[in-house]
């Protein structure tokens, strides 16, 4: 019986451990031509500032301090204002067109933001 337990336990947690590799829906649209997006590398809580200037279709580009900027055409309505200083979490987006492509926005999908 304690054994199962145990497996029972360790299995859960591999579940647990698993990062989700979907991108919504909503986030795909943005990236029709590019083909099949996955998620990467995980972002929790960069500070960002947003532009929206620049004839952006939607959402807006993210500035990190490094300056190299996000794409990120799901951001909240709420915070598409320029210059706005925000915390951001999300994830990069990656695709086999991505790898051959030269973009200048990094595909950035976001999961929460808040100011800073």
């Amino acid at each position: 019986m304690m054994g199962r337990i145990f497996i029972l336990a360790g299995l859960l947690l591999c579940f647990a451990g698993c990062k989700q590799q979907a991108v919504d829906a909503s986030v795909s649209a943005c990236y029709a031509n590019i083909g099949q997006l996955t998620r990467s590398q995980r972002v929790v809580d960069a500070p960002v500032t947003v532009v929206v200037s620049g004839g952006l279709q939607s959402g807006g580009q993210l500035i990190p301090a490094n300056g190299v900027p996000w794409n990120a055409c799901n951001l909240p309505f709420e915070f598409q204002r320029d210059s706005l200083a925000i915390y951001v979490s999300g994830y990069f987006l990656t695709s086999p067109e991505l790898e051959r492509m030269n973009v200048s926005l990094l595909p950035f999908e976001v999961t929460s933001s808040r100011l800073r």
